[in-house]
C-alpha cells in the first residue's frame, strides 16, 4: 500500500510542473494542497498564482518569507485570493488597506519583530488593467498585497484536494 502512495505522490509532484496542476506545499497564504489551473476571467474571490517582482521576490528571499522557486525572480509562486480587480479603488491609512470597504489590518513589524516594507508607490489609487489586489484569508497577517500593492497574476487555481484546513 505505501509503494502505491509514493508512486501516486511522485506522480502529483510531477504533474505540478504540467499545465494542469499546482502542488502547493510552499505558501501558507492558501491550505496546502492539491490545486488546479483553471481558465477564466480572473474575479473577486477567485485563487490565484503569482510570481512577485525580483524587488518584491528578494525582499522575500531575505526575509524568508518565500523559498527558492521557478519564478524568473527565483522564487515560488504565491497563493492569494483576489480581492480587487481593475477599476477598484483602494486606499491605505491609519494602519488599514482598504479595498472595497473592506479594512485589512496592516502590521509595523514581521513575526521576527523586524519593520515591514511597503513597495507600493502611493498610498490610493485604481487598481490598472492586469494588476489584481492579492491578499490571503487563511492567514491573518499574511504578507501580500497589503505591503506589495495591486500585482500581475499568472494563472488562476481551484482546489482539487487540501490537506491542511486549519487557518493560522
Amino acid at each position: 500500500m505505501t509503494k502505491w502512495l509514493l508512486l501516486i505522490l511522485a506522480a502529483l509532484i510531477f504533474l505540478n510542473f504540467s499545465h494542469f496542476i499546482f502542488f502547493n506545499i510552499y505558501t501558507h497564504s492558501l491550505p496546502y494542497g492539491i490545486y488546479i489551473k483553471t481558465q477564466g476571467i480572473p474575479d473577486r474571490g477567485s485563487y490565484a498564482a503569482t510570481c512577485l517582482t525580483p524587488e518584491i521576490a528578494r525582499y522575500g528571499i531575505e526575509r524568508g518569507y518565500l523559498a527558492q522557486g521557478v519564478c524568473k525572480s527565483g522564487t515560488v509562486m504565491v497563493l492569494k485570493v483576489i480581492k480587487g480587480i481593475p477599476g477598484d479603488h483602494y486606499s491605505v491609512k491609519n494602519g488599514l488597506f482598504e479595498i472595497n470597504g473592506i479594512d485589512y489590518n496592516i502590521i509595523s513589524k514581521d513575526s521576527s519583530g523586524r519593520p515591514l516594507k511597503a513597495f507600493y508607490s502611493q498610498n490610493e489609487g485604481v487598481i490598472q488593467p492586469g494588476e489584481y489586489v492579492l491578499l490571503s484569508n487563511f492567514i491573518k497577517n499574511s504578507w501580500d498585497s497589503r505591503y506589495w500593492g495591486p500585482v500581475g497574476i499568472e494563472f488562476l487555481v481551484k482546489p482539487l484536494w487540501i490537506f491542511d484546513h486549519e487557518k493560522r
